[in-house]
């Protein structure tokens, strides 16, 4: 007789990881819940609610207290979740203080350095825990915080700046100086382009509330008094420089200490692309093998109640060490508690899950920063760590019995944990970095077991350098040469387009199709759960697929136009209404900055534009054309057009000849000319016209008539006096616009009265810098956008812009 076995799951398995999700959600609706409602009024409602329980407690009869204490205890949480972070992000902060008050004041900082980089632009990033500032002639403010501060280089229309430490008489600034620097006090910048990374959350996330712009330093010396951990950190950092040569020494840094500030960036991007980015990510595996050696010796201290509390305490005092030299980062922090929990069920023999495990260790760590639940280094982490838990067990049995546990099943789990938590994160990689690595798999395979061989033997030879550096730096000649072959593999890897992927989420129902996936590989072995996931997998794709359905055939198609944020510069997309691209103009190119690299190949890539159906040049100045050359290399596309007018630069030849080289067809514009975009969208070419008597190249900018339904968008590039005068003349009525690009951005010799008049505008985009040496806009011409009745925004203010226009009306979206 067979008995049918049940499966079931309970829900009070892991109750610490129910309490932490429980939690997290309070931090997410203390988020979402309107900004005006104060703190005060979930402080109360969590008084309430925590005095109910205690009532509850004592409530009789028993079933009867325990059936309401239950969902009692649930809101507890929610609210303490929801007060946490409403108190995080609304702090008394001094530093917030200085600046509200003496906004726009020089101040005078002194501070010890506690990090220096060098960011991609040649200027040094440092960040100071000030201890005093200097404000006028007022006495000496005595306060402690931590701000961020640039030490600029050079000028170049705002993106550099003016000056330089060694040019001062300074050479580089290094952590653990004391620093007396004089500066503009500013808050973080918000992203100026709809996809770019929020630097200001990423700093708030640290506890940097504020930046400091360096107009002078003062006086550079040694710092006494700095702290302990910032004492270890510059300690281990510069015998890591004698044991590692050259720039492996700076990699060496990013895997043992998770510090990557000076590691180039292109190196970066390519460990990124090969799928092993999460080698200078200290994580588990780091703290794994810190712990080795106290893990094989701990059922030594077994034997007694002192031996285990002498054994726990060593393997907290020895993770405590190494999180304190990494900087406390996040996935350190997670993995030093999940390890903590663990020694402590090895030594007390406690029964306990991974998930609760986890759970405990999400807990402790929102409890202390309800922020870190935002941070995608937090998210990563543990997602990570969750989708191991849940899929793994489940994959080994796919093995057959024979090789499951022998090396062969080893080697297969091995391979798998790379497989699944690349496969498992993808839409998460997607919707942070609009990247995602094929290669990530292959290359833990091939490169994991030889960074964990670097790893320890590098914290061997760096124990030995305490007493014998150069011999220790010869002992680690492995070490140096496993990292030197790490580095050729990965730029190998990385430069290759078949290693990885960009893009973007086509739908939010994707995150639904992955959950109930993984969920799905999960429990595979429980078919009581397998197949409601396998419902709810196919739910999740019928939506997806209704949803694209929707989008393609039933949702009614616009006209988007987006004006990017690339400085003293012009860079506009246009979206139409078929579905496709154009860009008019490709923004600056310094010598420090280039726009198509740094503003639009990463938009276009987060936008999901695989190809450019055209770029129109409006004339061939460096800050219309600074990263054509880019974008030529980096996306496919069809054809360029511009203005007939000759032009001598380097930079001009440049694109031209690969242009030539790389067969991109490049056609000449003047007055009359059409490009058809889609039949429903025409574009107009109004100038430029021989007609035109100036022969500057401002006076012969390809300026662009689009037109979808009853909407008009012109695009004016440079246009001056002499060019809108040929427009007036020529077109006449035909020029009423609803959206205008601003020509030359709002410059003096642009923006005439009578072209305005006949514009009739109610909507204009100035495309330029903050601080720039031209001085724009002129307030003559933005006292005639005014007069005209034009609603002149300006990205320099307001960052990237975009708006949609449906054939009636065009209106602005936000992002």
């Amino acid at each position: 007789m067979s008995v049918k076995k049940s499966v079931s799951i309970n829900p009070g398995t892991y109750p610490v990881l129910r309490i932490a999700l429980i939690y997290a959600g309070g931090i997410v609706a203390g988020r979402l819940l309107p900004s005006w409602i104060p703190a005060e009024t979930f402080f109360l409602l969590f008084t309430l609610i925590v005095s109910v329980c205690v009532g509850l407690h004592f409530l009789r009869p028993c079933h009867t207290r325990y059936l309401l204490l239950s969902p009692v205890y649930l809101l507890c949480l929610l609210f303490w979740g929801t007060l946490n972070i409403r108190i995080h992000d609304n702090p008394s902060r001094p530093e917030e203080q200085i600046l509200h008050v003496f906004d726009g004041e020089k101040l005078t900082f002194s501070g010890a350095v506690l990090s220096a980089r060098e960011t991609r632009s040649g200027h040094q990033m440092i960040r100071v825990a000030v201890d005093s500032v200097q404000i006028s002639n007022l006495p000496t403010w005595k306060e402690r915080f931590v701000t961020e501060s640039l030490v600029r280089s050079s000028d170049s229309d705002g993106f550099a700046f003016e000056s330089d430490s060694s040019e001062m008489g300074y050479g580089r600034i290094a952590a653990g100086s004391y620093l007396r620097f004089r500066g503009d006090l500013q808050l973080p910048s918000p992203p100026r382009n709809p996809n770019q990374f929020d630097y200001a959350s990423f700093l708030k996330r640290q506890g940097i509330h504020t930046q400091v712009f360096v107009s002078e330093i003062l006086d550079i010396g040694q710092h006494r008094n700095i702290s302990f951990w910032l004492q270890q950190q510059i300690r281990v950092t510069t015998q890591l420089d004698s044991l590692f040569s050259g720039q492996t020494a700076d990699l060496a840094k990013a895997i043992l200490l998770g510090d990557r500030s000076n590691l180039d960036p292109d190196l970066r991007t390519a460990f990124s692309r090969a799928g092993l980015a999460h080698l200078m990510a200290v994580s588990g595996m780091h703290v794994g093998f810190i712990l080795l050696p106290v893990w094989f010796i701990l059922p030594w201290f077994r034997g007694s109640r002192a031996g285990k509390l002498a054994g726990l305490t060593l393997g907290a005092a020895l993770l405590f060490l190494y999180a304190g030299i990494t900087g406390f980062s996040v996935s350190v922090s997670r993995a030093s508690i999940m390890a903590f929990f663990i020694i402590l069920a090895r030594l007390f023999h406690k029964p306990g899950t991974s998930m609760n495990i986890i759970g405990a260790a999400a807990f402790l760590l929102l409890i202390q920063d309800p922020i870190m639940l935002f941070d995608i280094g937090f998210q990563l982490s543990f997602l990570a760590v969750i989708i191991i838990l849940t899929t793994l067990p489940g994959m080994r049995y796919l093995l057959p019995p024979t090789h499951r546990y022998r090396t062969t099943g080893t080697l297969f789990q091995f391979v798998m944990v790379s497989v699944l938590v690349q496969g498992g994160l993808y839409p998460v990689l997607m919707y942070y970095f609009q990247e995602f690595s094929i290669a990530g798999p292959l290359s833990n395979t091939l490169a994991v077991p030889f960074v964990q061989v670097m790893f320890l033997w590098a914290f061997f030879c760096l124990g030995l350098a305490l007493f014998h550096s150069p011999f220790a730096a010869l002992l680690n000649t492995p070490g140096d040469m496993i990292l030197k072959g790490l580095t050729s593999y990965v730029t190998q890897i990385g430069s290759s387009p078949a290693a990885w992927i960009s893009g973007t989420l086509s739908s939010p129902w994707v995150f639904g199709i992955w959950f109930f996936a993984i969920s799905l590989i999960g429990s595979m072995r429980l078919p009581a759960i397998r197949w409601k996931m396998a419902i709810g997998l196919l739910i999740f794709l019928f939506l997806y697929q209704a949803d694209q359905i929707y989008d393609r055939q039933l949702r009614h198609p616009d006209l988007r136009i987006t004006f990017f944020d690339v400085g003293q510069g012009d860079a506009t997309l246009l979206q139409t209404p078929g579905g496709r691209n154009y860009l008019y103009d490709t923004g600056v190119w310094t010598p420090r900055f280039n726009s198509g690299e740094r503003v639009l190949i990463p938009e276009l890539n987060a936008m999901g534009i695989r190809k450019l159906d055209g770029i129109i040049l409006s004339h061939p100045h460096a800050d219309h054309i600074g990263g054509i050359i880019s974008l030529m290399k980096a996306i496919p596309i069809d054809t360029i057009y511009q203005s007939p007018l000759p032009y001598d630069s380097r930079l001009f030849h440049n694109y031209m000849k690969l242009a030539d080289d790389t067969g991109i067809p490049v056609r000449l514009l003047t007055t009359g000319d059409m490009i058809y975009s889609d039949t429903s969208a025409p574009m107009m070419v109004m100038a430029p016209s021989n007609r035109i008597a100036a022969r500057d190249a401002n006076n012969h900018s390809v300026v662009i008539m689009a037109q979808y339904g009853e909407n008009r968008i012109l695009l004016a590039g440079d246009a001056e006096e002499e060019a809108e005068s040929f427009l007036v003349d020529t077109y006449g009525p035909y020029l009423h616009t609803d959206l205008l690009k601003i020509g030359h951005h709002a410059s003096r010799t642009s923006s005439t009265t009578p072209f305005l008049r006949y514009l009739n505008a109610q909507k204009g985009v100035a495309s330029l810098a903050l601080h720039n040496r031209y001085n724009h806009p002129h307030p003559e011409a933005v006292a005639r956008l005014h007069k005209a009745g034009v609603s002149t925004r300006f990205t320099s203010i307001e960052g990237a812009l975009i708006f949609r226009c449906n054939g009636i009306m065009c209106t602005e979206e936000f992002w």
